[in-house]
């Protein structure tokens, strides 16, 4: 059977104040990389690349625009890892962690 979504190998969230935004890195194989961004404000999105080097350059300009709009990086995880994906106070009801 075929894979719906990925395997989620990473996870960033950034803070600003009681506001929220999660990235998570999606390993989809054989059709390439997905970002998946949930926040702030509800908001979610992906995008999608054929070349990890290109998702890479994306997820750095993502976390630049979010640095200079004074989001602050509270944690990363790993699915390698023992890391907890979500903070305390998770915002996200669901999303591509839940699947």
């Amino acid at each position: 059977m075929k894979e719906a979504l990925g395997i989620v190998e990473s996870a960033w969230f950034f803070r600003r104040g009681q506001q929220y935004v999660r990235i998570v890195r999606v390993d989809r194989r054989a059709s390439g990389v997905s970002l998946v961004v949930d926040g702030p404000e509800g908001s979610h999105i992906a995008h999608h690349f054929n070349d990890p080097m290109a998702c890479a350059v994306h997820q750095c300009e993502l976390e630049r625009q979010l640095v200079t709009k004074n989001f602050h990086l509270e944690r990363v995880g790993s699915a390698r890892s023992a890391n907890v994906f979500l903070p305390s106070r998770h915002p996200f009801p669901t999303g591509p962690l839940a699947a």
